[in-house]
C-alpha cells in the first residue's frame, strides 16, 4: 500500500476519515489540502487565512471549527468564505460592523442583495473538490493551526469528520423548513423593507440636492414637492454657490461698470455746466430789459 504524501505542491495533505452513512454505508478516506492564503491581489485578511482545497461536500463553519480548533487544537476561526461565495459576501459569519454616518444609494442598493427569505435547507452542499478560505482571528492563530495540520499529516493520523446532514438525514427537516416560522419570515421581510425604505429616502435626498443646484444663470428651479425635502444646510450651500457665481461674473465686468460710471458722471457734470450757462444768460437778458424800461 502506497504511503500518502504529506505535502502536494506546497499544500499540506490533511487525512480525514468520513464515517459511514445511510446513503453510503462504507467508511471512506478523504484528504483536505491546505496552505497559507496567497491571493494575486492581497487583502487585509490574507496574512491570517488558510486556503483549503477539496473540502467535503458537507463542510460548514461549525465542522471546520471542530476540525481545526477542537481536534487539532489550533487557533480560533473568525469567518469562512466558500468557493460559491465571494469574500465579504455571503460569509458564514458576520465581521465586525463599522459605523458610518450615511450610506449612498448605490451602497444601499448593493446591500439589498444580502437579504433573503429563510433558507429551506439547514446546511449547504458544496460541489465536489470545492475550496474555502478560513480566516482566523490573527496570524498567530493561523500559524498554530498550520503547524498542527502538518503534525497530523506527518503522523498519518486520520481525523474523524463529523457526520453532518447528508443522505436521508438531509430530508428529515425539509418539510418543516419549507414553511419557516412566521416570526423568522417577518424578521426577514422587515429587514428587507427597512433597507428598501432607506434606499428610497437616499434617492429622494439626492434628487432634492440636484434640484437645489443653480443653473448656469444662477437660478434654482422651484417645483411642487413635500415640505422639508431640502434641508436648510443644502439651501444655504446653494445660496453660497449662487453668490460665488455672481461674484465671479461681477469680477469679469468690473472694468466695464467703472467706465460706464465715469461717463455718467461726465455727462452729469456737463449738464450742470450747460444749465448754469443758460441760467446766466437768462439773468443777463432780464437785467438788460430792466435797464431799457428804466
Amino acid at each position: 500500500m502506497m504511503k500518502a504524501p504529506r505535502e502536494v505542491n506546497g499544500f499540506v495533505a490533511l487525512p480525514l476519515r468520513l464515517p459511514a452513512t445511510q446513503a453510503y454505508p462504507v467508511e471512506t478516506t478523504h484528504y483536505i489540502y491546505l496552505k497559507p492564503h496567497d491571493p494575486n491581489v492581497p487583502d487585509e485578511d490574507a496574512s491570517r487565512s488558510l486556503f483549503l482545497v477539496n473540502i467535503p461536500v458537507s463542510t460548514t463553519l461549525q465542522s471546520l471549527k471542530d476540525l481545526f480548533t477542537t481536534n487539532l487544537e489550533g487557533g480560533v476561526i473568525e469567518m469562512v468564505h466558500f468557493s460559491e461565495t465571494a469574500p465579504g459576501k455571503g460569509a458564514t459569519s458576520t465581521p465586525k460592523s463599522r459605523k458610518r454616518k450615511r450610506m449612498t444609494a448605490e451602497e444601499i442598493e448593493t446591500g439589498l442583495e444580502t437579504y433573503s427569505l429563510p433558507a429551506v435547507w439547514d446546511t449547504p452542499v458544496h460541489k465536489s473538490g470545492a475550496n474555502a478560505i478560513v480566516v482566523f482571528v490573527d496570524k498567530s492563530a493561523m500559524d498554530l493551526t498550520l503547524k498542527a495540520a502538518r503534525r497530523a499529516a506527518k503522523s498519518g493520523t486520520f481525523i474523524t469528520w463529523p457526520e453532518g446532514t447528508l443522505g436521508l438525514a438531509r430530508y428529515e427537516s425539509y418539510k418543516q423548513s419549507q414553511f419557516p416560522p412566521p416570526k423568522s419570515l417577518l424578521r426577514a421581510v422587515n429587514a428587507y423593507m427597512t433597507a428598501f425604505s432607506a434606499l428610497e429616502e437616499s434617492r429622494s435626498r439626492d434628487n432634492a440636492r440636484r434640484r437645489a443646484l443653480p443653473d448656469e444663470d444662477g437660478f434654482v428651479t422651484v417645483t411642487r414637492g413635500s415640505k422639508g425635502s431640502v434641508r436648510m444646510e443644502e439651501a444655504k450651500e446653494a445660496a453660497e454657490r449662487v453668490a460665488q457665481k455672481v461674484k465671479e461674473k461681477a469680477e469679469g465686468t468690473e472694468d466695464f461698470y467703472r467706465f460706464q460710471n465715469r461717463e455718467k458722471r461726465k455727462e452729469r457734470q456737463e449738464g450742470l455746466v450747460r444749465r448754469f450757462e443758460e441760467d446766466k444768460r437768462r439773468v443777463e437778458e432780464m437785467r438788460s430789459r430792466r435797464r431799457k424800461t428804466s
